[in-house]
């Protein structure tokens, strides 16, 4: 009988053993977390400026007449030719075009007084239609990214365009919108190539290409971290633990960014690290 007692006991033990056991595989296998990584790689990388701007001619002349006006010579879509007379008033004053051009609007009618100049507007517009620009606004951001001469890409219509940062203001401005007001510097793009179907008026897209490097090392953007004093870091995966790197970076793109020190070819990154994740945690490959 005791025989059997202590058979039991035994038995009961090692049950109990395996409980255990049991609980604390499964607990250490809930402490394993999934990562998705990348490798780290060299690429050409090239960083831009992304932003909307105007199309404009880069040459128009605004003519603010008064009195009665005696003659009236064009109506909005004439053609014009530097010197053509374009209006003239009763007291013997009149305006003539500065350039070649296409007159864009006309506020005054023959035998009438024109005040326009007391609702703060045009008598008429003369623009060069064949010269175009593109006028944009930077915020204080993008402005210390930006300079002249920098090469830009437009896209209009499914189009692409090349041009060159012409000039930049020097000062910024402040407009007031609904919500407040909103404070940014102009700048001009200048046309490389041809702009037969572009419409002056209508918004096209800009990419400045503001810096750009050659067989960079890079990483993706979702694998870049910041600590409390900003300082950039990433989780390097070696084996199936990881370590928080401390890394220096350089210019970036829409996807990946470049690491200057930190890092080497190959080495594997964590993407999208969760808040859980710590210098020397156990983790498994999400494939």
């Amino acid at each position: 009988m005791k025989g059997k007692k202590w058979i039991g006991i035994i038995i009961f033990l090692l049950f109990l053993g395996f409980v255990g056991y049991s609980i604390y595989s499964s607990t250490q296998e809930d402490q394993t977390i999934s990562v998705r990584t990348a490798e780290v790689e060299e690429r050409d990388i090239t960083e831009v400026v992304v932003t909307t701007g105007m199309i404009e001619p880069a040459q128009t002349q605004e003519i603010v007449g008064q009195g009665v006006v005696s003659e009236l010579n064009v109506a909005v879509g004439d053609s014009v030719e530097e010197g053509d007379t374009l209006v003239s008033y009763v007291d013997g004053t009149s305006f003539t075009a500065n350039f070649n051009g296409t007159v864009t609007e006309v506020n005054v009618t023959e035998e009438e007084a024109d005040a326009n100049a007391q609702q703060g507007q045009s008598s008429i517009v003369i623009s060069d239609l064949s010269d175009l620009e593109v006028s944009i606004q930077l915020s204080r951001s993008d402005a210390g990214l930006v300079e002249e001469d920098q090469a830009v890409e437009l896209e209009y219509a499914d189009t692409m365009y090349d041009g060159t940062v012409a000039s930049i203001d020097p000062v910024a401005t402040t407009q007031q919108t609904q919500i407040g007001s909103s404070t940014s510097l102009g700048a001009t793009i200048a046309f490389d190539s041809n702009t037969d179907d572009l419409i002056a008026g209508f918004e096209i897209d800009v990419d400045i290409i503001v810096d750009s490097a050659e067989g960079a090392l890079v990483i993706p953007i979702e694998a870049l971290n910041y600590n409390q004093d900003n300082e950039p870091y990433v989780f390097v995966l070696s084996g199936s633990e990881v370590s928080q790197v401390m890394i220096e970076t350089g210019i970036q793109s829409d996807a990946y960014i470049q690491v200057t020190d930190g890092l080497s070819e190959g080495d594997q990154v964590v993407l999208s690290p969760g808040e859980d994740l710590e210098d020397g945690a156990e983790v498994e490959i999400d494939e």
